[in-house]
């Protein structure tokens, strides 16, 4: 929902994902570390549309595209497809006589490639950003912050209640001194 400033399945606040970077999360995704990393389809800044347009465009088949963007399985896997194809070019003679079942992957690495240049050309291609991690620091910080801010309500609530009790006992002072002005009447 648009009206919504977090997320209420991961509790990730929408407003950090402008400061978010694809550059971060590919340092920590070949580092196999993927806590904070994020998909999203709105491309951060540090991701050319045009480029990586481009990219799928007329390098898609080797999977480009998701080298850019740091998802480097699937890189892999379409390097892996596209050296597929060129062995089974290589050896065409003799995988159409004995083996011609070898062909199926090529068409799948085919539509891979159409299905990706689609999706980046309609914005739907999800990309990899880091959100801020918490450092040990700002964690203490903040439980000081929730602290603090429980200490003071904690603190107000106290000083109401004094004001409460003072009023009581004002009240009760001013009415025994109307009791005693009746009686010296």
């Amino acid at each position: 929902m648009q009206s919504q400033t977090r997320c209420p399945e991961c509790d990730l606040i929408f407003s950090r994902l402008e400061f978010a970077s694809n550059k971060a999360a590919k340092k920590q995704l070949r580092k196999f570390n993927r806590d904070y990393v994020v998909y999203t389809k709105d491309l951060p800044k540090d991701v050319s549309f045009i480029k990586l347009l481009l990219l799928t465009i007329f390098c898609g088949l080797f999977g480009a595209q998701y080298y850019y963007v740091g998802k480097y399985e699937k890189g892999i896997l379409m390097t892996v497809s596209f050296v597929y194809l060129v062995l089974c070019t290589i050896f065409n003679a003799y995988i159409v006589e004995y083996m011609q079942f070898l062909y199926f992957p090529i068409g799948l690495a085919g539509i891979a490639w159409m299905v990706s240049i689609v999706y980046v050309g309609s914005r739907k291609f999800k990309v990899p950003i880091l959100i801020d991690m918490p450092t040990a620091e700002s964690v203490e910080s903040e439980t000081k912050k929730e602290k603090n801010n429980k200490k003071t309500t904690q603190n107000s609530e106290k000083n109401v209640k004094k004001v409460e009790k003072t009023e009581k006992v004002e009240e009760i002072i001013e009415k025994i001194e109307k009791a005693q002005q009746k009686e010296d009447k």
